[in-house]
């Protein structure tokens, strides 16, 4: 099927981040035993598409904006994967495409941008192609790609279970839906995901070793799914927050420890490092706290920018 595009269209991609991470033992699959409890929020890229120029070309793409210099802007990037996926998937001949990214999300930041651009080529993709496939159908596309992309579809909290498996929705009413205060602190370098699971796994060895049982992504999930994350205040939660990579990040880059110290002492309700790291999420009581964080936080020379943001917010969407 050939399709005539109408574009361009643009998309607001949130970040994401995570209220709770554990990663358990490597699988004989080739992938770790994960739990997450996911959170989008107002950290945004934007994306707009637009038919080629050269109706012959099946997909370009640019990309400016914050760490752009290390993105590929090409068919190794997440964006083209998902789109030249969803058209073998749904029998479109020549998509002719274009992408134009403007990055806010830094790039192994742990925020997941790479995650959530591929979730917007898939619903912008699906709009402009009219396919028609459900959210369902999209999750079950973005899942092929990574493990993050199905939650970006819709956004607001989610558990995430690994590689290839459903994300898990929660609940979230808007009667009731508490506000998260967030100041993030972007690192000035990056980390591995790679890195940090095979430093991940040395930690666990090394527990094993010493006799500590751990406990199985069937414990993991029945905790997490215990919690009301989506209609609970953040300070009652601040006990249930926890990412047991932070450690494995902190012993690979030291500074990632004297920033998560550098937000207690400014006053954060709770210094947590988002996904494989590196960015450093500081939990603020409201609005005003989180500016006062901010403001300290941007007063010590640790990291390259430091941003508001407040969650959950909705997945990605089109806006124009």
């Amino acid at each position: 099927m050939t399709i005539l595009c109408s574009g361009p269209i643009i998309l607001k991609i949130p970040a994401k981040l995570n209220l709770y991470l554990h990663a358990g033992a490597l699988r004989k699959d080739g992938y770790h035993d994960i739990t997450m409890v996911y959170q989008a929020i107002s950290l945004y890229d934007s994306m707009t598409i637009s038919p080629c120029q050269d109706p012959h070309i099946d997909f370009t793409m640019t990309a400016t904006g914050i760490d752009s210099d290390r993105i590929p802007a090409d068919a190794r990037n997440l964006v083209i994967k998902a789109a030249k996926r969803l058209a073998g998937h749904c029998g479109i001949a020549n998509p002719s495409l274009h992408f134009d990214l403007v990055k806010s999300i830094p790039t192994e930041a742990g925020l997941g941008g790479g995650s959530a651009d591929a979730a917007a080529a898939l619903i912008g993709c699906n709009y402009l192609w009219k396919t028609e496939l459900d959210e369902e159908q999209l999750m079950e596309i973005g899942a092929q790609i990574g493990e993050d992309v199905p939650f970006f579809i819709r956004g607001l909290v989610g558990i995430g279970t690994g590689y290839h498996r459903p994300v898990i929705p929660v609940d979230v009413n808007p009667q009731s839906m508490r506000t998260w205060h967030w100041v993030l602190g972007i690192m000035p370098r990056g980390l591995s995901t790679k890195l940090v699971f095979e430093k991940s796994d040395e930690f666990l060895d090394r527990r094993v070793q010493y006799g500590e049982t751990l406990s199985s992504q069937r414990e993991q999930l029945e905790k997490c799914l215990s919690v009301d994350w989506g209609n609970t205040p953040a300070y009652v939660l601040v006990p249930d927050l926890r990412n047991n990579l932070q450690e494995v990040a902190e012993e690979l880059d030291a500074d990632i420890g004297v920033a998560l110290q550098a937000g207690r002492e400014a006053g954060a309700l709770l210094s947590l490092m988002a996904g494989t790291g590196t960015t450093c999420l500081f939990l603020a009581r409201d609005e005003e706290h989180a500016e006062v964080v901010s403001r300290t936080l941007s007063e010590r020379e640790i990291f390259r920018q430091v941003v508001g943001a407040v969650g959950p917010v909705e997945g990605v969407q089109i806006i124009q």
